[in-house]
């Protein structure tokens, strides 16, 4: 389930809707979501979840996005212990992907500025905060359909990195051994 919130959070802020259809070049879309609470389960904890935030995307004439927002996710043990994970800022695509038919892969390079990840005690002290700059560039299986080109990941790697990025250097491991204890501390 972590996994679902990470991407939903890079989708909500960081402009990984990596196919805006129907939108003209310069043309906005803004969205404000929310979803929950439902059954969830993060670091072999069980409880719920709710979500909420808006999102901000910009088409670019280059076949990039630009986008940002806001993104909220509360997860609350099945004991009452709650945890927020939060992020914000932009990030931009400059170019649209890059679909090599041949080699079979779609290649997405995205640079995120701001606030990736910040988890929190609700209500509380900060657990871990991941901010500032990185760019990540994925590839992925190509599907054949350039309308929906992206399959499963077969690589990514990071450059322009500045800032603390706890979270992501560890592959995301660190979330766990920060959240875990609090959630099971009695």
């Amino acid at each position: 389930m972590r996994q679902r919130l990470l991407l939903l959070a890079a989708t909500a802020v960081a402009g990984c809707m990596l196919v805006v259809t129907g939108v003209a070049a310069g043309a906005t879309e803004v969205d404000h979501f929310t979803d929950g609470p439902f059954p969830d389960e993060i670091c072999g904890v069980t409880g719920t979840t709710t979500i909420h935030g808006t999102s901000v995307v910009r088409d670019l004439a280059s076949g990039g996005l630009f986008a940002s927002g806001t993104f909220w996710a509360v997860f609350t043990a099945d004991n009452g212990k709650s945890i927020t994970s939060f992020a914000a800022g932009p990030s931009k695509s400059v170019a649209g992907p890059v679909i090599d038919e041949a080699a079979g892969t779609v290649t997405l390079t995205i640079t995120f500025v701001g606030l990736p990840e910040k988890v929190s005690i609700t209500h509380g002290p900060t657990l871990l905060r991941d901010a500032g700059i990185v760019t990540i560039t994925q590839v992925f299986e190509y599907t054949g359909d350039p309308e929906e080109p992206f399959g499963d990941l077969i690589s990514q790697s990071l450059s322009g990195l500045h800032g603390p990025h706890p979270d992501l250097l560890s592959d995301f491991e660190a979330f766990c051994h920060v959240v875990e204890p609090y959630l099971l501390d009695p």
